[in-house]
């Protein structure tokens, strides 16, 4: 009876090689390798996220400021505008402003207040049928735009509780100068001092246009980013934020042409 026999030859070395599996030395090349491609993926990942990160935390002062452009564009044309049922003549006329505020003189007029860094005026601005008195003015705590609202009550012909409410974040500075239907400021030259120019009675009547200055930054800071930011009243910035500053003139559409 015949027996089978095993032979042991030694073969190709690629069979060898295939036998064994895969050295020491082969292996950590290996886990080298696929470690420098993970972190090449993730630099990669990280660059583009924070590229968007730092897109996005700039839009935010360029959507912000257009925001404002916008309202206070809209505001400023329909001051003086009062709503029709509140100018006929009879006892429902707005004939004063709003009691008890440090700027009230018992006189409604289109300005109640004007001043560099805070306005109040008068007019149906949301075009409801109702008048309003319109208050803007920054808290420099929180950047946020302020608007107070005050509607003019024909039943009981007296002003509402004001409704406030942030229309604008992030913002730094606003800054408000006031012209006469010639294009000169008032006052003229331009007063800046500490806490802002209030113009007179006599002043405000005069106003047909108002120039504004808004800066807006982004949210958040830029390591190795510097940007040097000023306004005309002598307020700059130079830090790490990223900022954008627009300036723009706004016409009053039923204001006065004054004297």
């Amino acid at each position: 009876m015949m027996k089978a026999h095993t032979f042991r030859g030694n073969g190709p070395p690629g069979s060898r090689r295939a036998a064994r599996g895969f050295t020491l030395l082969e292996s950590l090349i290996g886990i080298a390798l696929s470690a420098l491609l993970l972190t090449s993926l993730f630099s990669l990942y990280y660059g583009a996220a924070r590229g968007a990160a730092t897109n996005a935390s700039r839009s935010t002062e360029n959507r912000e400021a257009r925001m404002i452009n916008h309202r206070l564009s809209r505001d400023f044309k329909l001051v003086g505008l009062l709503a029709p049922l509140d100018c006929n003549g009879d006892s429902n006329d707005v004939h004063r402003d709003v009691p008890g505020q440090t700027w009230s003189d018992s006189l409604r007029q289109d300005f109640e207040l004007a001043n560099n860094y805070d306005i109040v005026f008068t007019g149906d601005v949301d075009d409801d049928s109702v008048t309003e008195t319109v208050r803007y003015v920054l808290d420099p705590n929180t950047g946020r735009l302020i608007q107070y609202v005050w509607d003019w009550s024909r039943d009981s012909i007296q002003w509402s509780p004001p409704v406030s409410r942030a229309v604008a974040n992030h913002v730094d500075h606003i800054l408000f100068t006031y012209y006469d239907r010639d294009g000169n400021p008032i006052p003229n030259p331009v007063q800046y001092p500490m806490g802002g120019y209030s113009l007179t009675a006599g002043e405000r009547l005069r106003v047909t246009c108002v120039e504004i200055v808004i800066v807006t930054r982004s949210e958040r800071m830029e390591n190795g980013y510097s940007q040097y930011v000023y306004t005309p009243d002598g307020h700059y910035w130079y830090d790490g934020y990223h900022r954008a500053v627009q300036r723009f003139m706004v016409r009053g559409r039923n204001l006065s042409l004054g004297a």
